[in-house]
């Protein structure tokens, strides 16, 4: 079985030819990852030589609109989706806030939200105020109190002839759980519901395959895929169809304007071709030269990408069982993705992530936006929050056993 070549992974990003960079294990990647030397190099090609409006005759602002949909060209081919059903926004957060807002002709009075206890405040607040604007009925698809995890009786106990959107997220940004988005996405279409899914959390561990998973919209973000701060949002033809534009009117026709609300960032999205450019090379490195499509080349390196994570992982969630800490969420790496939580009664969760940067360990403690969980898991600082450790491909094993050591010595009795 192939395995991921780290040093030519590393070799990718710049970061890594720092002093600093080779020093510091960087284990917040939930809250953005390192950005890939092809992105760089884009976003510096863009701002260098063509930074004007673009789609102009002229040849300056003609390369300038040719880079932009050489970047959404790159997002629709790794996605594997037409083109023109690809929104790109300032972020997750706001691509969320802006369909919500555009779902108001499917949430009328008598209608219902589901959203979950788990998810990231960026899929609930949008939702939350759309209920309260159309006087529908927000109902919290709640998590088990001691692993944080959903249940699929309690949804189908929740679905109604009264459900217009169920909102869920695709892997939990604490508890790392991966849920079985397939299976909702079944259950919510046999209501004639919509299923709006965030993949933030999920996307950089393993690259989504929106052929399988039959939500109507999903959303992730690209600075936590290597690339500039870009908010991704896939919404289906038909659903598409029944929303209010949130954009000019005279931009109604482009299915991919429809739901942008502001001006795009014109040289970060040029830039999200190098995500393609990256993806590209490590299939090259690993596999060869051949003519898989694009989607498939990001399918099989995300697998290596993730193996990778997981074996990390698995090393990290054994040293915490050892130790007096309580892992909020799976702690063996079955059905979840390499993001870790957890939090002691002896220490503060500031103290221990302040305390790893002696080890030359980047972590961070808080509820990453997750308030309403750690809430219904008994967390009760919420300041204070949790400790969280985030992993990427590029992290190694030796970064590894160097936080091991430092949460050891930091938590001995």
């Amino acid at each position: 079985m192939k395995q991921l070549d780290i040093d030519f992974v590393r070799s990718q990003f710049p970061v890594f030819k720092t002093d600093l960079g080779r020093q510091v294990g960087f284990m917040d990647n939930a809250g953005g990852s390192y950005v890939a030397s092809a992105v760089i190099d884009r976003l510096t090609d863009f701002y260098t030589n063509y930074k004007v409006q673009p789609y102009g005759a002229n040849p300056i602002s003609n390369r300038a609109g040719v880079a932009m949909d050489e970047g959404r060209q790159t997002m629709a081919a790794l996605l594997n989706s037409p083109v023109e059903l690809v929104t790109l926004g300032a972020s997750s957060t706001q691509c969320l806030n802006t369909l919500s807002i555009a779902c108001a002709p499917l949430v009328q009075q008598g209608n219902e939200v589901i959203i979950t206890e788990q998810d990231h405040e960026s899929n609930i607040g949008g939702w939350k105020r759309l209920c309260l604007q159309q006087n529908a009925t927000l109902v919290f698809w709640k998590v088990d109190p001691v692993s944080g995890e959903l249940n699929l009786d309690d949804l189908k106990a929740l679905l109604s002839s009264r459900t217009a959107i169920v909102a869920v997220t695709h892997s939990s940004n604490i508890i790392g759980t991966i849920n079985p988005i397939k299976e909702i996405a079944d259950l919510v279409h046999a209501h004639e519901a919509r299923l709006v899914v965030d993949g933030v959390s999920y996307a950089p561990h393993s690259w989504p395959n929106l052929d399988e998973l039959g939500a109507d919209a999903y959303v992730f973000s690209t600075y936590k895929t290597y690339g500039t701060h870009q908010g991704v949002m896939v919404v289906k033809e038909d659903f598409l169809s029944q929303l209010t534009p949130q954009c000019h009117f005279f931009n109604i026709p482009y299915l991919n304007k429809r739901l942008d609300s502001a001006g795009p960032d014109h040289a970060s999205i040029g830039a999200l071709a190098g995500i393609g450019d990256y993806f590209n090379a490590l299939y090259l490195h690993h596999f060869g030269k051949d003519d898989t499509p694009i989607y498939e080349k990001a399918r099989a390196v995300s697998a290596l990408m993730n193996q990778h994570e997981s074996t990390l992982c698995d090393y990290l969630l054994a040293n915490l069982k050892e130790l007096p800490v309580r892992i909020h969420g799976r702690s063996t790496m079955n059905r979840r993705e390499a993001n870790v939580v957890f939090s002691s009664s002896d220490k503060s969760s500031k103290e221990i992530a302040d305390g790893l940067a002696e080890y030359n360990i980047a972590a961070k403690n808080g509820h990453f936006y997750a308030y309403r969980l750690l809430q219904a898991m008994g967390v009760k600082d919420m300041n204070d929050g949790v400790v969280r450790i985030s992993l990427s491909h590029y992290n190694t094993m030796e970064e590894m056993e160097r936080c091991v050591v430092g949460l050891k010595k930091l938590l001995k009795k």
